[in-house]
């Protein structure tokens, strides 16, 4: 029995010894192969073409995505790279990472598909995750997966922010037929440019009156400095300047709140920037400016595949007006900017934020979901969590009929 995992002195989490020319054959149909950041070079190709063929790609699978996951995790976070094959041709590939967690007085031991194993406060925040594998093969490719996790020792599987369809039903029917999962379904909230180019109506046409309106008085003040304009980082050293000054604009509100941000020095920010010097070339990342004469009113970081952009995060410069909306003003540019650029859809990924429900009218279905297996440890967290949900309900029950 191959264990990804080992208990050190020190109680964390390190890989156990593994070749990368060691392959497990759970079935008589998928071979997976186990690979090492050594063996990168090598499976990066195969993992671009799978990326460029397979219905499940999303930017967030991109070889460009794991090269800078690589680059900044592959020292810190144990992790195996996986590659299926069949008939001596490679039909899926992901990755596997591990982090020992703590769940009240327990620790558990949780795998992650895909990134989702780094520390709480480095966390690269996974959406449109899946198996990157060729249509036709999920049922087989879940199974091979099932068998070979099956011989290591985890006590929560977790996929975050995968794409509800084939991939999530063959893993719960082949990989996890037996063992209980716990699903928690968000929405991303987006634009569909292709719907409103047919329509034949400007982005501001489309809003609510109310969001069009505080979208334009915002406009005819920020007009007295000069007209509005939208830049988009024409080389890798402007993008990296305007990252720059986005982190400022986004750490400074933060701060300004009390919190770190999620641009504070440390793994997370070093992952981006190598994730812009890796996807920037290609064409996998927008880095957006507003400006209105000399002042920037916001800086947006977006990912870019097949027509679709994904807006990841922001800067802006709030004023002390509170009348002024910086934020609606710079999206309503950048999503005028790609109307008129031919790109298909403007999505504001997962969150429950008031402007994206303002700014975009479509919205689709994310899945959270973790598979825990049958122990004692386990029986104990679920039942405490049933007890705690239980008093909060009973309290608010009881304290609902107060004046």
């Amino acid at each position: 029995m191959h264990n990804l995992v080992k208990e050190s002195e020190r109680g964390e989490p390190s890989l156990s010894a593994i070749s990368s020319v060691r392959e497990v054959i759970p079935s008589s149909v998928i071979t997976i192969s186990v690979h090492d950041a050594r063996d990168w070079p090598t499976l990066a190709p195969i993992w671009s073409e799978l990326a460029h063929n397979s219905p499940y790609s999303s930017f967030y699978l991109s070889p460009e995505w794991m090269t800078a996951w690589l680059d900044v995790f592959a020292a810190h976070v144990p992790f195996q790279l996986l590659a299926f094959e069949e008939q001596g041709r490679t039909v899926a590939v992901c990755l596997l990472t591990c982090m020992l967690e703590s769940r009240g007085p327990f620790r558990v031991l949780r795998m992650y598909l895909n990134s989702g194993g780094e520390p709480v406060a480095e966390r690269t925040l996974m959406e449109f995750n899946n198996i990157l594998c060729l249509p036709g093969k999920e049922a087989a490719v879940a199974a091979a997966l099932g068998n070979y996790l099956h011989t290591l020792t985890w006590d929560e599987f977790a996929i975050g922010g995968i794409c509800p369809g084939a991939v999530l039903s063959a893993l719960q029917t082949k990989a996890f037929p037996d063992i209980p999962s716990t699903i928690n379904l968000r929405s991303t909230f987006f634009v569909d440019l292709d719907a409103l180019r047919a329509s034949g109506l400007s982005y501001l046409e489309s809003l609510s009156s109310n969001t069009r309106g505080q979208i334009r008085r915002s406009l005819r003040h920020y007009a007295d400095c000069g007209a509005p304009k939208i830049e988009v980082a024409p080389d890798l050293g402007t993008a990296e300047l305007f990252f720059d000054e986005m982190c400022r604009l986004h750490q400074a509100i933060w701060k300004y709140r009390g919190k770190a941000g999620a641009f504070a020095p440390g793994r997370r920010l070093d992952f981006h920037r190598a994730l812009i010097r890796s996807a920037y070339p290609k064409g996998g990342i927008h880095l957006l400016r507003v400006t209105a004469g000399d002042q920037t009113l916001g800086v947006l970081y977006n990912f870019v595949q097949n027509g679709k952009v994904y807006f990841f995060q922001s800067g802006f410069n709030y004023a002390h007006d509170r009348h002024l909306k910086p934020g609606l003003v710079t999206h309503a540019c950048a999503i005028q900017h790609y109307l008129d650029h031919g790109f298909k859809q403007y999505d504001f990924l997962v969150g429950d934020a008031r402007y994206k429900k303002s700014l975009a009218k479509s919205s689709a279905p994310l899945a959270w979901v973790v598979f825990s297996r049958a122990t004692l440890k386990s029986f104990i967290i679920q039942s405490l969590r049933r007890m705690k949900r239980r008093v909060k309900r009973d309290v608010e029950r009881q304290f609902s009929t107060w004046s």
